[in-house]
């Protein structure tokens, strides 16, 4: 397993804030975002990619 910070590169200040982490399993990937002190929510990168590629086919449509 490999886990690694995503963070916002086009962020102003001198360090750039974290927006994630993104955990490798092998084939299996998954986006992991600290809500508060005690709460992670996980997405799979296919789901993320699957709504992404859907919303720009609907902006495209338009």
């Amino acid at each position: 397993m490999m886990r690694r910070q995503i963070l916002n590169l086009h962020s102003n200040k001198p360090q750039p804030p974290r927006f994630c982490d993104v955990i490798v399993e092998g084939e299996k990937v998954t986006l992991e975002v600290k809500q508060d002190k005690n709460k992670i929510e996980t997405i799979p990168w296919d789901d993320l990619v699957y709504q992404v590629k859907a919303a720009k086919e609907m902006a495209i449509s338009k």
